[in-house]
């Protein structure tokens, strides 16, 4: 749908850990970011089993979070307190269009998160 998004970069300082994500649209048509959202999830979930999902609110966003212009690219940066996931459980980034159809959603797994470059100190 002329839509991508991924994760450009992992940083990790003290305890936050920063995630540079990237969207770009190939696409004629403005799109309209309605909703960013992080959350932990189960991989797998059995037929009658409910979704486990644990929402994680942003310490800091950090670039154009309104649109991402026709044929443009946006970078945006999320700030999350540290943590770690479970290995039956992945980082969702969720990405939802106003008044549109183009949802997006991206996957994490734990082994990208641990590899998180270490931001060195400014002095």
């Amino acid at each position: 749908q002329g839509i991508t998004v991924h994760v450009s970069g992992i940083y990790i300082k003290e305890n936050v850990i920063y995630y540079q994500v990237q969207l770009a649209n190939d696409s004629p048509i403005d799109y309209n970011i309605e909703l960013l959202r992080f959350y932990i999830r189960d991989k797998k979930t059995g037929k009658r089993t409910a979704a486990q999902e644990i929402e994680l609110k942003p310490l800091h966003i950090s670039g154009n979070t309104s649109v991402v212009r026709a044929s443009g690219r946006n970078t945006i940066v999320v700030a999350l307190e540290k943590f770690t996931v479970p290995n039956a459980k992945y980082l969702a980034i969720q990405v939802m269009e106003k008044n549109g159809g183009r949802h997006l959603l991206m996957r994490v797994n734990n082994r990208k998160i641990i590899r998180a470059t270490p931001l060195p100190d400014l002095r």
